[in-house]
Order: C-alpha cells, then sequence, then structure tokens
C-alpha cells in the first residue's frame, strides 16, 4: 500500500534492485531464449564439473597461445565440407560427426559450452552444428575469450586429452536448405533471404577466397552479422535485436533463411540473435555464397 501511494519510492527500490542483479541478469531476463548463453561468471563456477565440455572453437594457433582451463579445440571450419552441403545440405556427414565429437568427449548427457575469441562466429558455427545434430545442451558463452581475458579469469596452454564417448548423431535436415530448395524459392513472398556478410561482399565489391563471383542472392535483405553485438562482443538487449530486424520487415511469423560465405560462422550468428529472442523459423542455407556463386546457372544480384 506504501508503495503504491509513494511512486518515487517503489522506482527508487526497483532501480536499486536492477543495479544489483547486474546487466548479465538484467539481459537473460529479456530473452525468450536465455539457455542458449551462459555467463563468464557461471562458466567459472561449473568449469570443473564432470560432464561439462568446454569447446574452444578457433585455430589451433590461437588454441595454443591461450585457452580455458579444460577446454578441447574444435576449429569451426573443420565442421564444414562443401560436398556434403551440396548433395544433403548438412555441414558434415553424421560419421563425421560422431568421430568429432565423440573424440571430444561428448555424449548425450555432456552439457556442452561453446566459445570463441569473441567475435561470436566460430561459436555459434560449433553450436549450429551440435544443434543440427540433436545435441540440444549446448551454450554459447557469451562474449567468449576476449570478456573471460578482460575480466581477468585463468587461462593455460596445457592441452586436455578427453576419454572418447559416443556422440550419436541425429541429423535435423528440417534446419537447413539446399541450393534447389532456394532457388525455387527465389520469388516466395512467405520467405526472407538474408545475407549476413559485410556491405562490400553483398554488392561484389569484395569477393572472398572460394567465390567465384560477387554479389548476392536475389532478393536477398542485407543483414549484417555485426548489428547484433555490443562493444564489448556480448548480445545486445531483446528489444534492440528485435528493433533491427523489425526494421528489415523481418518479424517472428517470417520464416527466414541465412547465408554467409561458408555456411557456417557469420549467418549462424545471426541465427543465434534470432532464436535468443524467439524467433523460431529459421534456417540455413548451409551452401552459401561458396556454393552458389561457383554455378555459372544461378542468377545474381549486386
Amino acid at each position: 500500500m506504501q508503495f503504491a501511494q509513494h511512486g518515487w519510492l517503489s522506482n527508487l527500490l526497483l532501480a536499486a534492485v536492477i543495479a544489483l542483479s547486474g546487466p548479465a541478469a538484467l539481459a537473460g531476463q529479456d530473452y525468450a531464449r536465455p539457455e542458449l548463453l551462459i555467463e563468464t561468471e557461471e562458466l567459472a563456477k561449473i568449469l570443473n564439473q564432470p560432464d561439462v565440455r568446454v569447446l574452444d572453437t578457433v585455430d589451433a594457433a590461437s588454441y595454443q597461445r591461450a585457452h580455458i582451463a579444460g577446454a578441447v579445440n574444435i576449429f569451426y571450419l573443420d565442421l564444414t565440407r562443401l560436398d556434403e552441403r551440396k548433395k544433403t545440405g548438412f555441414p558434415l556427414s553424421p560419421a563425421e560427426a560422431e568421430k568429432i565429437f565423440g573424440e571430444a568427449g561428448i555424449h548425450a548427457g555432456t552439457q556442452v559450452i561453446v566459445y570463441d575469441g569473441g567475435e561470436g562466429t566460430s561459436a555459434s558455427g560449433v553450436w549450429f552444428v551440435l544443434d543440427f545434430f540433436g545435441h540440444k545442451n549446448v551454450k554459447v558463452l557469451n562474449g567468449g575469450f576476449r570478456k573471460w581475458l578482460k575480466e581477468g579469469r585463468p587461462v593455460t596452454q596445457d592441452a586436455p586429452v578427453p576419454e572418447k564417448k559416443r556422440f550419436a548423431a541425429k541429423p535435423q535436415p528440417e534446419k537447413v536448405v539446399t541450393r534447389e530448395w532456394v532457388q525455387k524459392n527465389l520469388r516466395n513472398k512467405d520467405v526472407v533471404i538474408v545475407d549476413t556478410r559485410s556491405f562490400n561482399e553483398y554488392i561484389g565489391k569484395d569477393l572472398r577466397p572460394g567465390a567465384s563471383r560477387g554479389g548476392h542472392v536475389p532478393g536477398a535483405k542485407h543483414l549484417e552479422w555485426t548489428k547484433f553485438s555490443d562493444k564489448v562482443n556480448t548480445f545486445k538487449t531483446a528489444g534492440q535485436i528485435e528493433k533491427v530486424l523489425n526494421q528489415r520487415g523481418i518479424t517472428k511469423d517470417t520464416k527466414v533463411v541465412t547465408y554467409c560465405q561458408s555456411g557456417l560462422g557469420r549467418s549462424t550468428d545471426v541465427a543465434l540473435a534470432m532464436k535468443l529472442i524467439g524467433y523460431d523459423n529459421v534456417v540455413e542455407y548451409s551452401g552459401s555464397w561458396d556454393e552458389w556463386s561457383v554455378d555459372p546457372r544461378l542468377p545474381i544480384e549486386k
């Protein structure tokens, strides 16, 4: 009753609660699916638990310089096979997935935490591959290794040798689309194709290795992957993410197809941001520009 009579006091107490809870806690409440992320403070508390497997997803040289204790290195670009993407739309074959993740010590009961240098692309790529093959208990470290270092948390050069486990790959083909599907749906008004690369790549001025032509898939909206993270490389709030999407006419009832250069990385980072705020109808064009650009029969725009 007293709070109702003194609105200023109620607001003051609310502000104090928000300040004490910290920005990470507030952001977690903001997301529709906060379980997709883990904060550095939380990871530090569970790091030594037996059923937790941390995956460092950067290149081997960066991993060898320093990494989080207990982390196993899986470079995200090693999880994409263009021949497999062309044939089935899968990032790699189920047999390859079982070998890679099994040797990393991952089984059905493993809580997997993935991180990268802080840019978000490689961690989201490995998150996507694990999710595609049916491993649901996967979290991305918000802010990655950069935030971990900035907070002065311990690192190591010791590389663990995990006990091999049985990883059962259960592909979910509905989470990807093929070149043929994209080609058939170029004029489908119920589908929004999103190009997550840089603007210069989108307009054909920046041709990356692996691409034989510059430009973009006809009709694709440009939405650079950097739009969803802040200055410390953590995800923006749900409201900020949704505002960017709405400005481009991408709503929760839209079927969204994301792509980048390789099909893992920038596009999966955008997909993760969308999933965080409750956009569930998001799929990957796993062949991406690597596949589309090399086929002269396929149309492009600049």
